[in-house]
């Protein structure tokens, strides 16, 4: 589902939990803890951070504390979080520029410093003298997955399909540099694969001879809601059953306290982790759906973790630690869960908006911002509505064809998975079933706002006109009753079609009815048909 639908959705959940409330259908459980209690508490951990690592210049607080201390507002490049012209950045700059932290076998290494560079207000396109985004892209494998390395030792290429947080951390990572996923349908398809039986997700793929093993695989909660951020990034969101059971996962592992637990232990991690997916998905982890009768929720549960000094412990009882885990992480972690449910926004999507103008200048190597219709493009391209060609162009010159314009529909009117699990029989005689756009025509013929040049015929390479264009957009619009009134003395039905979308301000510049639409003038149509259809 796109950013547009998402919201909409969002809206009318708000909407129909508030009538609920007021008509008495059920009683909200309400949180014991107020944002207002839950910003002094985040106050404290960032008072820790600034008095402990002063002595050391605030070496140290990149890669995951800045996060969190983005989210509250903080400036960790700025003068507060500078002593003697050095700061947090400076110092990961200088490690970066001797190869400390980026491991070229751990693609994980450079998604981090992704995250820990735009959350310190720095160039991910340039620092330490590295394109760190095009790095990252470019590890994605032909079958979608954001490869575990970025360069292996002998090949020098991006390998391994093994390491599921490589893959979603690729996700993360371009998101917070402000770029769209690349090969996004793939990148959705090869994560939804890695769905354990329980609902949950794990760090690696399994792999097992005897099939009946998969039944006893243990989802891990943190690594669960990774997978949902991730989702979220993508589009994804509970119309998608994988989504959905993943929460449905999260739900069945939340602890009476309101919390989760990891590895067996009860931990604020995971926690933290719950509210970023929780709040990336359009959910309020201090809401009534992960409240408890006694107000307990994960931000509550989190909060149980923190000591006087405003740091965080992982464990509340010392027998329970393990040597993965250390009070430093649980710190950070904490502070990150606790901005994303103070603002009820993901510090990821508020390094999103942040740096996507950036991103847009780099979007395509032929196409850029103040060519025409380009914003229009990039808008329907973050929401993976269009895309680009793998060799990082856009071709905005290019003919768009019938099979084409199907696909461009479909995801714009949330039909992406319908198209893409379609079962029914082709009325077409030229789209056989291996055709790329089966599904996309197939459900595009049902929903009734596309038809063939004749009744057995589709012709899917053929570019799309003008006025076939419009004609689709205004019946996939719902306003083909109004072109009566609009048809012209002639009595030519195509003319009521075009002049119904001229004033509904769907016609792109230099149109021409008979002509073929290109990839600009196609995309400038949609954007203001998913406009007014929104």
């Amino acid at each position: 589902m796109n950013r547009r639908r998402r919201i909409i959705v969002s809206l009318l959940l708000v909407l129909i939990i508030s009538t609920n409330i007021c008509t008495g259908v059920f009683a909200a459980n309400e949180s014991s803890l107020t944002r207002e209690e839950l910003y002094k508490a985040a106050q404290k951990t960032i008072e820790y951070y600034h008095k402990t690592y002063k002595s050391e210049k605030y070496e140290g607080i990149m890669d995951w504390p800045a996060l969190g201390l983005f989210g509250f507002g903080e400036d960790v490049s700025g003068p507060k979080w500078t002593v003697d012209g050095k700061n947090a950045a400076y110092f990961r700059e200088e490690e970066a520029k001797n190869g400390v932290g980026l491991s070229k076998t751990k693609n994980t290494d450079f998604q981090r410093t992704i995250i820990g560079i735009c959350a310190a207000g720095k160039d991910p396109r340039n620092f330490a003298g590295m394109n760190l985004v095009q790095i990252v892209k470019d590890t994605m494998l032909p079958n979608g997955h954001f490869a575990d390395s970025v360069a292996d030792n002998k090949t020098g290429k991006p390998v391994g399909d093994n390491l599921i947080n490589a893959h979603i951390f690729g996700v993360i990572a371009l998101h917070c540099a402000g770029e769209p996923i690349p090969n996004r349908d793939k990148c959705v398809e090869w994560l939804e694969k890695q769905q354990h039986k329980d609902g949950g997700f794990t760090w690696d793929v399994k792999y097992f001879d005897n099939p009946k093993d998969y039944d006893y695989i243990v989802s891990d909660v943190d690594m669960t809601a990774a997978a949902l951020m991730a989702f979220a990034i993508l589009g994804e969101d509970e119309s998608n059953p994988v989504v959905a059971k993943a929460i449905q996962f999260l739900h069945d592992e939340q602890l009476p306290n309101g919390g989760f637990h990891s590895w067996g232990t009860d931990n604020p991690e995971s926690c933290a982790w719950a509210i970023q997916a929780l709040t990336l998905l359009g959910q309020d982890p201090m809401g009534p759906e992960w409240t408890n009768t006694k107000g307990q929720n994960p931000v509550t549960s989190l909060l149980r973790f923190q000591n006087s000094d405003g740091s965080f412990v992982h464990v509340l009882e010392e027998d329970d630690m393990i040597d993965v885990y250390e009070n430093s992480m649980s710190t950070y972690e904490a502070l990150y869960g606790m901005a994303d449910a103070y603002n009820k926004k993901s510090a990821y999507d508020m390094l999103y908006e942040k740096y996507r103008p950036e991103g847009e200048k780099y979007l395509f190597k032929d196409y850029k911002p103040g060519d025409y219709a380009f914003k229009e493009t990039a808008d329907l391209v973050y929401d993976y509505i269009i895309s680009g060609y793998t060799d990082g162009t856009f071709k905005p010159d290019n003919n768009v064809t019938r099979a084409e314009f199907t696909k461009m529909l479909n995801n714009g009117k949330g039909f992406r998975n319908e198209a893409r699990d379609y079962s029914g029989e082709s009325k077409f005689n030229d789209v056989p079933e291996d055709h790329w756009a089966y599904g996309n025509i197939g459900v595009s013929a049902e929903k009734g706002y596309i038809t063939g040049v004749t009744e057995d015929t589709f012709k899917p390479e053929d570019p799309i006109t003008g006025e076939q264009l419009m004609i689709i957009l205004i019946r996939a619009a719902g306003l083909e009753e109004e072109d009566d009134k609009l048809k012209t003395g002639g009595g030519d039905w195509v003319e009521g079609y075009i002049n119904l979308a001229k004033e509904k301000g769907l016609v792109y510049e230099n149109f021409q009815p008979k002509e073929p639409v290109t990839r600009a003038q196609c995309a400038w149509s949609l954007y203001q048909f998913l406009n007014i259809n929104n």
